[in-house]
């Protein structure tokens, strides 16, 4: 799986989600009146408007507080595309069981789960175009940044985000966290050699995942490219042997898993 672009991780994207999706269902809603909606969200009491200002204001803080919990765990989530589009799909749920719950609210004449199904077009089908558009322009914007050419090269900055290190994608054999530092292991002309750079795993492993690196281990990020063989002791504990001699890792059995289909 392709993995994704930092451009995904920045709260600057995120902040595109927090403010363009209530501001496009709010306005689609209005203009257009999808799925019979003025009907569903009147109730009989002149309520469109407010119950789709309502449900706007619902959506906005639920993506505001979503966005911002992932940005926070931007080093663990949305390593492939598979993985952003599941967390989509469960913050448009989450954003429908809301819904229904403040519709139920507004007319307890009506259970709760036929007031969730009527939500559901509401977010999945309403919110899907400004998703959609979203990672489309980020897709975008990704692939006319990255030119051809440039894609292997690897450049590590330290704490300042001042480029200190800039090597081939396949020289790298893995980076082990130390501390407050992050130490890269290499390939020059063919010996290993290695650079001790200021900065932390979890500032890393945006860059580590978008050129395919595998966190191996808590502290380790792998080329997968510079694995010969995979190991499992009578203890079950787990290691990957690197073309490098003497050059061996802990891995987690879910990586073990995973290297084992690629090898």
């Amino acid at each position: 799986m392709n993995a994704l672009s930092d451009l995904f991780r920045r709260y600057t994207t995120e902040l595109w989600y927090i403010l363009l999706a209530p501001f496009f269902f709010f306005v689609f809603m209005l203009v257009w009146t999808p799925f019979h909606c003025e009907e569903t969200l009147d109730m009989g009491r002149s309520l469109f408007i407010f119950n789709v200002t309502m449900l706007s204001c619902i959506a906005l803080v639920t993506i505001l507080l979503y966005r911002t919990l992932r940005y926070l765990l931007r080093g663990y989530l949305n390593r492939n595309w598979w993985q952003l589009a599941a967390w989509n799909v469960l913050e448009l749920t989450v954003i429908t069981y809301f819904f229904a719950l403040y519709l139920f609210l507004m007319d307890p004449s009506a259970p709760y789960f036929t007031w969730l199904a009527r939500c559901v077009p509401f977010s999945f089908l309403v919110l899907v175009f400004p998703y959609a558009g979203i990672g489309v322009v980020c897709g975008l914007i990704t692939a006319s940044r990255t030119p051809a050419a440039e894609k292997e090269l690897v450049r590590f900055s330290n704490a300042g985000r001042q480029v200190r290190l800039v090597l081939l994608k396949d020289a790298i054999l893995y980076v082990k966290a130390q501390e407050n530092y992050v130490r890269i292991y290499y390939l020059e002309n063919g010996h290993p050699k290695d650079y001790m750079l200021r900065s932390t795993m979890l500032a890393i492993a945006p860059l580590m995942e978008h050129y395919g690196f595998i966190r191996s281990h808590r502290s380790y990020y792998v080329n997968p490219s510079h694995v010969v063989a995979l190991r499992r002791d009578r203890d079950d504990v787990f290691s990957a042997e690197l073309d490098v001699p003497d050059t061996i890792l802990p891995i987690s059995k879910r990586v073990y898993q995973e290297l084992a289909q690629r090898l």
